[in-house]
């Protein structure tokens, strides 16, 4: 036998290669947007969102604490940080949004690939909210509810669109959307606005039934979803005679009012419609978004003016027309608030990569085959948009010890050996900035368990309204203290804000104390301890 004769040897073939390079691909991408959330600076929202994961064994959420947001994010948040105990609060918190921005990727690439039955627009649906720079920012990096709310939205969407679509009327699918939506609303209450155009849908699709059968078919399934996800808000507005007052009073009379007096302390902050408009441009009309804007308007433009009544393509254009109906409500809603910040324009976007799946089935097979052609170059431009942000998270994870909930916990660390130097705090500790003490294990004041947001609109709150929240003012230092005496103050990252706080410290003898540990992009932590109770040399700190 010649050596021509041997059999070659076994190599691997096109399909197996392209799967590895696509996993590898995947956790490569994975490691980075964790890396970018992990690595992302504090925010001073952190100090409102996080800290219930702590606090809720201690005091109810709106009775026994100030929350003024609907509280699904916090109960998610606290989920997190007791089925993980081993990781520090900031940590536990954080891998939430990141547990967000896998469903909303893996929701997006399902309803393109079920919309539209293919994996390039699934890649291409994925590739909208990760090219998006304002996700990539304090909207979609941080922890708060901003993300949160986004891939229920989506899922919401797409579930009802996949429904209409079957022609079947599967009750799982309506309960399934219903659900989604309705869980939305409890992360942040402004995605109620996807919601009335999938109720009035319920009511008109699918055409050519009667009126009572779309009711018993589609109306019915929704609305026991919405109902299912729904009764564990019902039960706490119903419970909870203080949550109108958080969630509503607060964001219509003193959270206005403050920032109507302090507009200049925030850059990102739009008071008038031009700088709404501006916000609006920039979340809407740029990155992963204008390219989605710009494929669904194109398939939209290419399909039959008139498809046949009943056909898939007609049904395609009907749930297409749901989905651009429930943005432009959700559009027209985030230049409601006054004052607006970026974030409060993200969540139309959760429903632009539905909008495109469905704009895409909606075409004839010959344009349809053309544009998915053009789907790769457009991934790839989105990821180039993505690329500068997720690269810096790759770095960010070549050294943990630089990461934001570490170098938390780092400062914690020095914050109890000062505070507490036996192990054994002699009170709470009085800070505008509480993750720290928590991290730290310290007590701390419900009163400033949201760190400033309930303090710095002490002054713009009525009497009648102040008794409903749980909260300290300047005024109050003097009645609050005296009752439970601080064992520590700890200050340094507003000081306007923290001014009564270091009088207060001055007047009653406390001493200053650097802590470097604690630096945040805020400013760097100097903690007030009684006369006499700062130690030579606590556990190493100079």
């Amino acid at each position: 036998m010649s050596v021509t004769d041997l059999p070659a040897p076994r190599s691997l073939s096109r399909q197996a290669l392209l799967a590895m390079l696509a996993v590898g691909g995947l956790l490569l991408l994975g490691a980075a947007l964790y890396g970018r959330i992990m690595g992302f600076d504090l925010r001073r929202d952190e100090w409102m969102f996080v800290p219930p994961a702590a606090t809720l064994g201690d005091w109810a959420l709106y009775s026994g604490q100030f929350y003024n947001h609907v509280p699904y994010s916090a109960w998610a948040f606290r989920a997190v940080h007791l089925a993980l105990p081993g990781l520090d609060l900031l940590t536990s918190a954080r891998l939430t949004v990141f547990l967000a921005w896998l469903l909303l990727l893996g929701g997006a690439f399902w309803a393109g690939w079920r919309i539209a039955g293919s994996a390039r627009v699934g890649l291409f649906a994925a590739a909208i909210p990760l090219g998006s720079e304002t996700l990539l920012s304090q909207a979609g990096m941080a922890a708060t509810n901003n993300l949160l709310p986004l891939p229920f939205i989506l899922l919401g969407l797409a579930l009802f669109s996949a429904a209409h679509l079957s022609g079947r009327s599967p009750f799982g699918l309506y309960f399934a959307a219903g659900l989604s939506l309705s869980v939305a609303a409890g992360m942040k209450a402004s995605a109620i606005a996807f919601v009335p155009a999938v109720v009035a849908a319920c009511f008109l699709l699918p055409r050519g039934l009667p009126l009572a059968r779309r009711a018993r078919l589609t109306a019915l399934p929704v609305a026991l979803g919405g109902l299912a996800g729904a009764l564990p808000l019902f039960w706490l507005a119903l419970t909870e005679p203080t949550f109108f007052d958080h969630v509503l009073r607060y964001h219509s009379g003193p959270h206005v009012a403050f920032w109507q007096a302090n507009a200049a302390l925030e850059p990102g902050l739009a008071m008038g419609l031009p700088g709404k408009v501006q916000l609006a441009q920039g979340a809407w009309l740029a990155g992963g978004a204008i390219l989605g804007l710009f494929v669904a308007a194109m398939a939209w433009t290419m399909r039959p003016r008139q498809p046949a009544r009943g056909t898939d393509g007609a049904r395609a254009a009907q749930a297409a027309a749901v989905a651009g109906a429930a943005m432009l409500t959700a559009a027209a809603l985030a230049f409601v608030p006054t004052p607006a910040f970026p974030q409060y324009f993200v969540q139309p976007l959760a429903g632009l990569p539905v909008l495109a799946a469905l704009a895409i089935r909606a075409l004839p097979p010959a344009p349809r085959s053309v544009l998915l052609r053009a789907l790769p170059a457009a991934v790839v431009l989105m990821g180039a948009v993505a690329l500068p942000r997720l690269a810096t998270g790759l770095a960010d994870l070549r050294h943990p010890d630089r990461l934001t909930p570490a170098r938390l916990s780092h400062g914690a660390e020095a914050l109890a050996r000062l505070a507490a130097p036996d192990g054994i705090a002699a009170g709470p500790v009085a800070t505008l900035s509480p993750l720290y003490p928590l991290q730290a294990g310290l007590p701390i004041y419900p009163e400033f368990a949201s760190g400033p947001f309930a303090w710095r609109v002490a002054g713009h709150i009525a009497p009648g309204l102040r008794a409903s929240y749980v909260m300290a003012g300047p005024e109050d230092l003097a009645r609050l203290f005296d009752a439970r005496p601080p064992a520590a103050i700890l200050t340094g990252f507003d000081p306007a804000l923290e001014t009564p706080l270091e009088d207060y410290a001055r007047a009653h003898g406390y001493q200053p104390r650097a802590i470097p540990e604690i630096n945040d992009r805020y400013g760097t932590g100097t903690l007030w301890l009684p006369a006499g109770a700062i130690p030579d040399n606590p556990g190493g700190t100079p």
